[in-house]
């Protein structure tokens, strides 16, 4: 998460009062002033027993080594407990029942490894994406706020070359496609998720 509080907020209220809210939420934040910006919005909602880690991303000569947001991620991986795993950052916002549709579609079908919503983009991608036929190469298709997928090990790609988001959310889907299959669809006649992007650098990767 990055240190904008005016969507930090109204995020963390969403996700926390949702019809299904997280068993497990990481808040991974690159420096103290975000986290700052996170803790003020989880006490401005009431939110207990939430934490948030501040991980820095290795540098060298003032660049970053690896993709901070792959960081992030690979480190929360390596100590969830739990079953799936969905993303969202201050960026996005998703419906009171995303969480709840997306969940259950995967309990109710354990053949399928992982879904996607519909998502209505802007900023930098002005378009909708809908949920409306099953992915099976999933590079750069989706963004990684659409999906929800079971466990695995893999892990997110951390070579800087491929820092453009779109490319790094792609990379992992290729190896989710080798782990778990296709991505089914959620519920594509409704959009449950509204993702902005300001710029590839707002999600600190450049």
């Amino acid at each position: 998460m990055y240190k904008r509080h005016d969507k930090t907020l109204p995020l963390l209220e969403s996700v926390l009062s949702s019809s299904r809210v997280p068993d497990e939420l990481w808040i991974m934040c690159e420096a103290s002033d975000d986290a700052e910006v996170a803790l003020d919005a989880l006490h401005k909602i009431g939110a207990k027993g939430v934490g948030v880690t501040v991980l820095n991303t290795p540098m060298i000569n003032g660049k970053y080594e690896v993709i901070p947001y792959s960081h992030k991620i690979n480190w929360a991986l390596d100590r969830t407990l739990a079953d799936i795993i969905c993303y969202i950052d201050n960026g996005s916002f998703p419906s009171v029942d995303k969480y709840k549709v997306m969940s259950q579609a995967l309990e109710e079908n354990p053949s399928f490894g992982a879904v996607y919503c519909s998502q209505q983009r802007s900023g930098t991608d002005n378009r909708t994406s809908w949920a409306d036929s099953i992915c099976n190469d999933a590079y750069t298709v989706l963004n990684y706020t659409q999906v929800m997928h079971r466990r695995t090990p893999d892990r997110w790609n951390l070579d800087m070359r491929n820092s453009n988001p779109d490319v790094a959310d792609a990379i992992f889907w290729r190896d989710l496609h080798k782990s778990i299959g296709s991505f089914h669809p959620v519920d594509g006649a409704r959009i449950h998720d509204w993702h902005h992007i300001e710029s590839y650098a707002a999600q600190g990767t450049e």
